[in-house]
């Protein structure tokens, strides 16, 4: 078929992939056409078919070699739908999936006879052993033909990639030759061995072109391809030519032994400063510290806000590992305090789809070595990270809004308990909802005062601004001013013609200082005016001939008649010696708990200022709470068979369909009432 030689047949052994270390001459690789970055790009070498110590393989074949190079080797099968131009493998990690692409861009003169439809999977007698096989037809013709383009890539920055070509070689049929096999990976920089017996090749060594007439067996001339760093998703392109065609023969080519690598995680770390230094001799050290990194530094140079030497080697960390990034402030020899410089830092990984998540909180001060730092761990194989600390000069600034806490609710009402209150979560939640909620404009006289929180003792300089026309307010001092202090409290002093009278938060907030945090944003104080207020009363009553035993008995029915059902519609034609049942309902249509609730009801009296004509009395059944009790009477609330005022005791009202109501039933003995 392919005019094998049947005498140098021999098996294909499994020494291809011999892992023995060989140290090679490194070579710049350039600004390769993938774009690769140079920052990343590695010049760490390996044997063919290897992956750079420590680097893990990720392998595709029959064949898959056991790692001699401190990194594991995950592997999965070759195979292949006969026919199919392209094919993706799948590996599953929790680091990622890492997915390698097959794809044949450009095939013809394909041959079907031989293991069906070009390309297959197999192995071929004397020609390729656990390969992806293409066989062609040989056309006559007098320039070189492209029998077909595979192309590589991964979702992956990768070190190396590779894969092994079988049988490329030539033979003669006569005095005519129907190929000479050339294989050309020149479009992306790869590399290319060859086998001088059946082989030449080119200065640059990405061309190998088959010696005319000389026709090997399996396993004689394989052939390893292999790229070094590459992007992710950049397909790899290798050539197949038949450079010669004298007549028509087939001939057939095998790939196999796929593979890529990826790197161990690395890491850059640079340092950037916005705004001059404090002290001309500031200069900034970042201190890179944990697994086999141990401790490797960097110190800036440069004056003013120009920083120079501000970048960091390229450092190899290890898989799920722990690192810590460290800086310090030197004036000249001399140790500073970096809590005089704001810190902020923001790390990006290179390497898109991979898991590792990039550390976000804030740098933690440590005020015995003046330093700050932040930890970085998790990392995985293929990780480019690169981290960018920037300093500013510190300074403290408080700020926040006052802002009007009323959801946005128009046409308030101190009495309405609807939907538009009841289901709106902005409405009175202490919280501000921009853009659903404004500031409050300012008014004469309405101010916010930053100062020391009241049980504190030393000397703080209070400060005082008035509120913006936007509502907001904000305070900046320097770290001298603060001081020692670990906390400061902000007031809201409100005029006192204010009209959003009612508070949602508290007047006074106190500020926690932390280490090495200098922005303070949202001290926010929330008013709304009394119609929003939160707790709403409703007071209705239930009119009866003083016989009622049971005050839990009586349905409700704020819209009925008062004569059977508690109601808020008026009573008429009272007759002397009724009596009258009251429930007072305390709801609370906010989005807070209110604590602290005190229900008063005053008997009419006599005597009262309302120039009454008649006095009501505290009569039987037992006032009583509706919730198992709840709220409960005051040992000072009006007696039976006296008049006075129902108190109860202090209760809370929740934030929650099934907390937010209470109400309490108490029965009177001719008379009304007024309430407060």
């Amino acid at each position: 078929m392919f005019y094998k030689n049947q005498n140098h047949l021999y098996s294909y052994l499994s020494s291809v992939f011999a892992y023995q270390l060989i140290i090679l001459t490194a070579v710049s690789l350039g600004f390769l056409s993938n774009n690769a970055s140079a920052s990343f790009e590695s010049t760490e070498s390996s044997n063919t078919g290897m992956c750079p110590a420590n680097h893990k393989m990720y392998y595709i074949g029959a064949n898959a070699p056991t790692s001699t190079t401190n990194a594991p080797v995950v592997s999965t099968s070759l195979s292949w739908t006969t026919g199919n131009l392209s094919n993706t493998f799948t590996f599953n990690e929790a680091s990622g999936n890492k997915i390698f692409r097959i794809n044949f861009s450009s095939v013809i003169d394909l041959n079907s006879n031989y293991g069906g439809t070009p390309p297959f999977y197999g192995t071929l007698n004397g020609v390729t052993t656990s390969a992806l096989n293409l066989v062609h037809n040989s056309p006559v013709s007098s320039t070189s033909r492209t029998n077909h383009v595979v192309d590589v890539s991964v979702n992956r920055p990768t070190s190396k990639m590779g894969y092994k070509i079988q049988d490329l070689d030539s033979v003669t049929n006569g005095s005519l030759t129907p190929y000479i096999e050339q294989i050309d990976v020149s479009a992306n920089s790869g590399q290319l061995t060859h086998n001088s017996s059946f082989h030449t090749i080119n200065t640059n060594r990405n061309i190998v072109t088959g010696r005319k007439g000389l026709n090997c067996g399996t396993g004689e001339c394989t052939i390893d391809a292999n790229w070094n760093y590459t992007l992710a998703d950049i397909a790899l392109n290798l050539k197949h030519n038949n450079t010669v065609s004298e007549t028509n023969s087939p001939h057939g080519v095998g790939y196999s032994d796929f593979y890529f690598c990826l790197a161990p995680p690395k890491i850059i770390v640079k340092k950037a400063l916005s705004g001059a230094r404090i002290n001309s001799n500031d200069q900034f050290e970042i201190v890179v510290s944990g697994g086999s990194v141990a401790t490797n530094s960097f110190t800036t140079t440069g004056t003013g806000s120009t920083i120079t030497n501000g970048t960091s080697a390229t450092l190899t960390l290890t898989e799920s590992t722990t690192y810590t990034i460290t800086e310090r402030v030197m004036n000249g020899t001399t140790l500073g305090d970096i809590a005089s410089y704001n810190a902020t830092y923001k790390c990006s990984n290179a390497t898109t789809g991979s898991t590792t998540v990039m550390p976000s909180s804030a740098m933690s001060y440590n005020s015995t070595t003046k330093t700050r730092s932040f930890t970085l761990s998790n990392t995985t194989y293929g990780d480019e990270i690169t981290c960018t600390i920037t300093n500013t000069p510190a300074s403290y600034t408080f700020s926040g809004f006052v802002f009007n806490d009323n959801g946005n609710v128009l046409s308030p009402s101190k009495d309405d308990i609807s939907s538009k209150y009841l289901s709106n979560s902005f409405y009175f939640n202490g919280k501000y909802d921009s853009p659903t909620e404004s500031g409050i404009p300012f008014t004469t006289g309405h101010t916010v005062t930053l100062n020391k929180c009241t049980t504190d003792s030393g000397t703080f300089s209070p400060q005082t601004v008035n509120i913006g026309n936007d509502g907001t307010y904000s305070f900046s001092l320097t770290a001298a001013q603060v001081g020692s202090y670990t906390r400061l409290c902000v007031t809201q002093n409100e005029p006192s013609n204010y009209t959003y009278s009612v508070d949602t938060t508290s007047n006074v907030l106190q500020i926690d200082i932390t280490n090495s945090k200098y922005n303070y944003p949202s001290n926010n104080f929330g008013d709304v005016v009394q119609e929003n207020s939160a707790l709403v009363l409703i007071k209705s009553q239930y009119v009866h001939d003083c016989s009622l035993n049971n005050l839990a008995t009586i349905g409700v029915n704020y819209d009925g008649s008062a004569s059977s059902a508690y109601s808020t519609k008026p009573i008429s034609d009272i007759i002397p010696g009724q009596c009258i049942a009251y429930r007072i309902e305390a709801i609370n249509r906010g989005n807070v708990s209110l604590a602290d609730i005190i229900i008063k009801d005053t008997l009419q009296s006599k005597n009262d200022s309302n120039n009454s004509s008649i006095t009501s009395t505290l009569v039987n059944p037992t006032p009583i709470g509706e919730n198992s009790g709840t709220p409960s009477f005051a040992t000072n609330s009006v007696s039976i068979g006296n008049n006075g005022t129902v108190t109860t005791n202090t209760f809370s009202l929740g934030a929650t369909t099934a907390t937010r109501r209470q109400a309490i039933r108490f029965n009177t003995k001719y008379g009304t009432t007024i309430s407060n």
